[in-house]
C-alpha cells in the first residue's frame, strides 16, 4: 500500500514523498489510516521548515538534520489494524496525532479521538489546533467575568480567545495583521484591536477600566518580548499564560519584568499541552487530552467554536511548498491551511 507523505528536504523546501506501507507490518496499537483532510500547525511545524527550531534550547528529542517528516494533526478512516488493537477497527473516522499521509501509520494506542460522520472533516480536523489553545484556559485559574487578553490572533491565539469566552470571560484580542482581526471578529470574537499604533500596555490598561491591567494575559506567539510585556498588561495577582513556544534568541535584562512578578504576586504559567495525560484512565490529573478533544469536537459540531473564517486555504497536499511558504511569508494572506487528500 503506498502512502504519501509530507517531507521537509531542507530548510524551506517542502515535497510530496511517498513510500509502501504493508498492513501485515502493523504493531499493536496501530492502524493504517486513509486520509481526509490534516491541518497544519503554522507555528511548531512552521519553525521546523524555517529550522528556527535549531535556535531552541534544552530540547531533547528534537528532530535535526534532514528530511524531515511533518504534521500532527490527521483526520481519516480506519482501513487496517494490528494484532490486539480494541480501540479501533476498519470503518471508523478518527483524529490521531499522524502526519500528514493519504495512508498514514498511525500509533491509535496513544490516541484516536471517534469522529461522527455529519461532522464535516475541515472542521472536525481543526480541532487539533483548538486543543492546544485549550491547555492555556485548563492551565488558567479563569472566572466568569475576568478580562483576559490575547496576544496575538493566528490559529492558535483566536481558539484560545474564543474559548475564554465561552468560559465566561470578557476577552481582548491583539494582533498587529488587520486581515487577523476581522477575521476574529468573524469568529465572534466581540472585541479586538491592532496595538501597532500606540503603546499596548497603555491600551490594555485603559481597556481594563481601571487602570490596573487583565486578570489574565495568554501569549499565543511565542516571541520572548512579548512575553514581558505581557508581565507589564497583568494586574495583581494575576497570570500569565505561556501558550506560544519561545523559539529566537532575545537578550535583554529581566529584572524589572521578574520585579513586578514579584512585588505584584503574578504567576508565570507555562501552557504547554503534553504537560497533561494523553488517555482518560489516569486518576492523577482533572484533566486529560482526550477529554479535552471530546469537548473541543461537541463546540465544534454545535458551531460555539467557529471555524470556518480561520480555513484560508484548503490545499492538495502536491501544494504544501507552496502552504508552508504563505504560512511562514504571508501571514496576513495565509491563516490556516487543510491539506484535502481527496485533492492528491
Amino acid at each position: 500500500m503506498k502512502n504519501h507523505y509530507v517531507s521537509f528536504t531542507s530548510a524551506d523546501h517542502a515535497r510530496l514523498a511517498e513510500e509502501e506501507i504493508a498492513p501485515d507490518s502493523l504493531a499493536p496499537g496501530e492502524a493504517i489510516v486513509r486520509g481526509e483532510f490534516s491541518i497544519v500547525s503554522s507555528g511548531t511545524e512552521g519553525a521546523t521548515f524555517t529550522d528556527l527550531v535549531a535556535q531552541m534550547v534544552n530540547l531533547q528529542n528534537l528532530q535535526r538534520g534532514w528530511p524531515r517528516r511533518t504534521g500532527y494533526g490527521h483526520l481519516g478512516e480506519v482501513i487496517a489494524t494490528g494484532p490486539g488493537t480494541t480501540n479501533v477497527k476498519p470503518g471508523d473516522r478518527i483524529l490521531t496525532f499522524s502526519h500528514h499521509g493519504s495512508h498514514t501509520r498511525a500509533n491509535v494506542g496513544r490516541f484516536a479521538l471517534p469522529v461522527r460522520g455529519e461532522i464535516p472533516g475541515r472542521r472536525a480536523v481543526a480541532t487539533r489546533m483548538a486543543g492546544v489553545a485549550a491547555t492555556a484556559l485548563r492551565s488558567s485559574s479563569v472566572q466568569p467575568g475576568d478580562r483576559v487578553v490575547i496576544i496575538g490572533l493566528g490559529l492558535v491565539g483566536n481558539f484560545a480567545a474564543q474559548l475564554f469566552q465561552l468560559a465566561g470571560a470578557r476577552v481582548l484580542g491583539l494582533d498587529i495583521a488587520e486581515k487577523r482581526l476581522a477575521t476574529a471578529r468573524a469568529c465572534g470574537i466581540r472585541e479586538v484591536a491592532n496595538p501597532a499604533s500606540g503603546d499596548p500596555v497603555a491600551l490594555v490598561r485603559d481597556w481594563s477600566g481601571d487602570g490596573q491591567g487583565a486578570e489574565i494575559v495568554v501569549e499565543a506567539i511565542g516571541v520572548s518580548p512579548l512575553v514581558m510585556q505581557a508581565v507589564e498588561m497583568t494586574r495583581r495577582h494575576g497570570e500569565v499564560l505561556l501558550l506560544g513556544s519561545p523559539r529566537a534568541h532575545h537578550t535583554t535584562d529581566v529584572t524589572p519584568m521578574l520585579t513586578r512578578i514579584h512585588l505584584l504576586a503574578i504567576r508565570m504559567i507555562g501552557a504547554l499541552e503534553w504537560t497533561y495525560p494523553i488517555g482518560d484512565g489516569t486518576e492523577r490529573a482533572r484533566f486529560t487530552i482526550e477529554r479535552n478533544y471530546r469537548q473541543i469536537l461537541e463546540w465544534i459540531a454545535a458551531e460555539r467554536l467557529i471555524v470556518d473564517p480561520l480555513i484560508s486555504h484548503v490545499l492538495s497536499p502536491r501544494e504544501c511548498q507552496r502552504a508552508f511558504d504563505g504560512l511562514t511569508r504571508e501571514k496576513d494572506v495565509y491563516t490556516a491551511v487543510v491539506f484535502d487528500w481527496s485533492l492528491l
